[in-house]
């Protein structure tokens, strides 16, 4: 066997630490080679028009590159050099290169390093949970993020929508770019356009420098408009303006400019949306929701339950110690409505851990148990749907009626065939002949 026949294809990821590789430092000289997330390919070898030139005589001219991929993994993958390129003891033709591992070329070893605050574990990483209507909703938005089209996150407040959107980015081509988020609730009514597209100097009181506004800012990277639906009605033309033209104009600017920037938005105002009825006009609702990416409430997903506390409990270890739940506290995390999502649920186990004991039960996570105010469980009025399930009830109709069977429209749906069964059959969306499924089917 050839020494080129041995090399391995890939090596797969080993448990180095999470983050993105900013540089490479000599184990040598300490010499130190940055890599930026606007640059996708580096050239490394002995040659003196390579991006990272190394004297060393055991290193061909051009031995290897790096390729920096959507999200920030670098990959490093052999030239055909004559001594081969080596990750953490083995040699490759190609590999991901991660935070903590060493890069032997020749005689010269490189040790990956991250940039300041760049150990954050990413996004798509935060998503925890396997619901198969959520992991759907994940799995649509990372094809979408291939894409330049623009996307509506919908969702109650906590569900994570920041999270999608930020995931998005990571994923896209404009990852190496800026990710720009907006809350337009935020924004004082009367400072929404100098905010969103900038002003000249002296267009309004206040006014004392030009700024550039925040489409400017994400030029080349992505743009996250939060909570979209608070933004007054009279200013919704000139964001929609922006969105066809690609160009955007300062408040008492004379000129427009060009910016190339990816439209995330998101809302919890699900009322009536798509509709006259919808504090979103309908013009550019059509032109947001060129994808449409629905996150499920908490309670829709409550087999996640476990692995979203016990990862919370897993964070709070290192500064309270592991604390464990008792089976009382289980029942009321399970029966609880959790209005507020992911974030109050976030906010609860944060409390139990600064103030429970060991030991974790009902009143650590809601201290209004001790005081009998406890608001009801589950409290859904009768058979009214919750937003959520309407706007799902509608996706699995269309499913329906475009696919023709109960396997293929779960397929579409990205959900799991009994499941959509299960919710067909109580939202009345099957005819008589298809609800005659086996009674185990049915149970919950």
């Amino acid at each position: 066997m050839s020494f080129h026949e041995s090399r391995t294809s890939t090596l797969a990821p080993d448990g180095r630490r999470a983050g993105i590789v900013m540089g490479l430092r000599s184990t040598r000289d300490a010499k130190q080679f940055a890599l930026a997330t606007t640059t996708r390919r580096w050239v490394i070898g002995s040659g003196h028009s390579c991006d990272v030139v190394l004297e060393d005589p055991y290193v061909s001219t051009v031995h290897c590159i790096l390729e920096r991929r959507p999200g920030g993994a670098l990959i490093v993958r052999d030239k055909g050099s004559r001594n081969g390129t080596n990750v953490d003891g083995n040699v490759v033709e190609g590999a991901e290169l991660r935070v903590g591992s060493y890069l032997t070329i020749g005689c010269t070893t490189l040790v990956a390093v991250a940039g300041p605050g760049t150990n954050e574990e990413s996004a798509l990483a935060t998503l925890r949970g396997h619901d198969p209507v959520f992991r759907a909703t994940i799995d649509h938005a990372l094809r979408a993020a291939q894409t330049d089209c623009n996307i509506l996150v919908i969702g109650e407040t906590g569900t994570g929508k920041d999270l999608i959107a930020r995931a998005v980015h990571e994923a896209s081509r404009r990852s190496a770019g800026k990710f720009v988020p907006v809350n337009c609730g935020g924004i004082p009514r009367e400072l929404i356009g100098s905010e969103l597209f900038g002003h000249e100097k002296g267009a309004f009181t206040g006014a004392h420098a030009e700024r550039d506004g925040y489409f400017v800012e994400a030029h080349g990277g992505t743009l996250f408009l939060d909570e979209i639906g608070e933004l007054p009605i009279e200013l919704q033309p000139h964001l929609l303006r922006a969105l066809e033209t690609r160009r955007v104009r300062r408040v008492g600017g004379a000129q427009e400019r060009p910016v190339d920037v990816r439209i995330v938005a998101a809302t919890n105002r699900l009322e009536g949306l798509g509709c006259e009825s919808s504090r979103l006009r309908l013009d550019l609702y059509h032109r947001l929701a060129t994808v449409v990416l629905a996150l499920p409430p908490l309670r829709e997903r409550m087999g996640d339950l476990v692995e979203l506390v016990e990862h919370m409990l897993d964070e709070a270890a290192p500064e309270h110690g592991r604390k464990v739940v008792t089976e009382a506290g289980w029942k009321a995390l399970v029966t609880a409505p959790w209005p507020g999502n992911i974030r109050e649920l976030r906010h609860a186990i944060a409390r139990a851990v600064a103030l429970g004991g060991m030991d974790l039960g009902p009143a650590d996570f809601f201290p209004e148990l001790r005081f009998g105010t406890r608001t009801p469980l589950l409290g859904v009025q009768g058979d009214q749907l919750l937003p959520y399930q309407a706007m799902m009830r509608g996706a699995m109709e269309q499913a329906l009626a475009t696919h023709g069977s109960i396997r293929a429209a779960a397929s579409h749906l990205g959900m799991a065939k009994s499941t959509f069964a299960d919710k067909a059959r109580a939202w009345g969306l099957l005819p008589r002949s298809k609800l005659r499924l086996p009674t185990a089917k049915l149970a919950r």
